[in-house]
């Protein structure tokens, strides 16, 4: 069954022959052993039937919904021993793993398989978590390369595919171990849920992470689960949009003197063009860009289409300032190390006109 229609049907069959999927508002329910639901808390039918397209999705066994993307890290991260995470992800992540795991995370260049073999050493039940494009400097991971790197020292890898969504990339298919998402972002598309996933076909993860679900309480609510799973069914159809924009936003930012770096999955000449084209079908909606920093406060003033917010991945187009919102809470120095300046501009392209997206950014620009 193609993608498309997968994330259509792949629910599971409803109840009075419902097209749509009802909203199952009940927090407890009778005769469980009978109807295998016995509290909203522990599972729902309107989160199971999106947690089963989430897995059709990610071509995974098993898939779990939580309450944010952050909670779903937070289950994802007690289920290990140890995590090895990327230099380059995003500022709310790294602030988790600093302030609550901070006895066992460690950072490193996960391209780099001597640096990433060097963090694992030793090491048992660790997990290797990256972003690939990354937020938000697009940097891309070769997932199948590192992947084997970490299987060769007994660790597992996750991929946050939030930038790319599965509509354009299956990290699992590719080795990945799991899979998670901010299904805020594409997944829901419509910038009216918070939401996050966590998708695996290893038995033993699952189980981890359907008793951290149970036990810390985070499961997606039933009416947050209907939103994304409606949205996940006009996914393909939205981001072939979003791609499509993105590229004609990409050509005409090239031709601006102001902007002075310009960072994209589908840019041809960058250092990760050729792996992204290797693992995924398409480039996604998501480009960053730099203006001299004091050019910055104008410029998003001058915008009146593109909001000026912190989110993505919406139908609405999206700018943001990493340096003080994304990863605000990295040091100075952290920042630096990352390549996060005062002039970068992270841009969400919506499903709007490519031509009304241009001319904003090109209103905005020349004031």
């Amino acid at each position: 069954m193609e993608k498309d229609t997968l994330l259509i049907h792949s629910g599971g069959k409803n109840p009075l022959g419902a097209v749509g999927t009802p909203i199952f508002t009940a927090s407890t329910f009778a005769d469980a052993a009978k109807n295998g639901y016995s509290y909203t808390r522990t599972s729902n039918p309107t989160r199971a039937s999106l947690e089963k397209t989430l897995a059709a999705a990610e071509g995974g066994k098993y898939a779990f919904a939580f309450s944010s993307g952050l909670a779903a890290e937070d289950a994802l991260f007690s289920c290990f021993d140890k995590i090895v995470c990327a230099n380059d992800i995003y500022g709310g992540t790294k602030r988790y793993l600093k302030a609550y795991r901070a006895r066992n995370a460690v950072f490193c260049d996960v391209n780099d398989e001597s640096a990433l073999e060097s963090a694992l050493r030793g090491t048992y039940n660790a997990l290797v978590f990256a972003e690939t494009p990354a937020n938000p400097l697009m940097r891309i991971t070769d997932i199948r390369k590192t992947a084997a790197a970490a299987h060769s020292r007994h660790a597992l890898l996750a991929i946050d595919n939030t930038f790319l969504s599965p509509a354009l990339q299956n990290p699992l298919s590719l080795g990945a171990d799991i899979c998670v998402h901010s299904a805020t972002k594409y997944l829901g598309g419509h910038h009216d849920s918070v939401a996050g996933c966590a998708v695996t076909s290893n038995a033993e993860v699952a189980e981890k992470l359907r008793f951290a679900l149970n036990t810390k309480g985070n499961g997606l609510s039933p009416f947050d689960s209907f939103l994304i799973k409606r949205g996940m069914e006009t996914l393909c159809l939205r981001m072939k949009k979003h791609c499509e924009n993105a590229r004609e936003v990409f050509n005409f930012l090239k031709t601006r003197r102001e902007v002075t770096r310009i960072y994209y999955a589908g840019d041809e000449d960058s250092a990760g063009y050729a792996v992204n084209a290797s693992q995924a079908s398409g480039a996604g909606g998501m480009i960053s860009f730099e203006l001299d920093e004091e050019r910055v406060p104008g410029f998003i003033k001058k915008l009146r289409l593109i909001a000026f917010a912190e989110s993505l991945g919406g139908n609405a187009s999206l700018i943001t300032h990493p340096y003080t919102q994304t990863h605000a809470s990295l040091t100075r120095e952290e920042k630096a190390a990352c390549g996060i300046t005062k002039g970068l501009l992270r841009l969400s392209c919506g499903t709007e006109s490519a031509v009304d997206i241009i001319s904003d950014l090109e209103n905005a620009l020349a004031r």
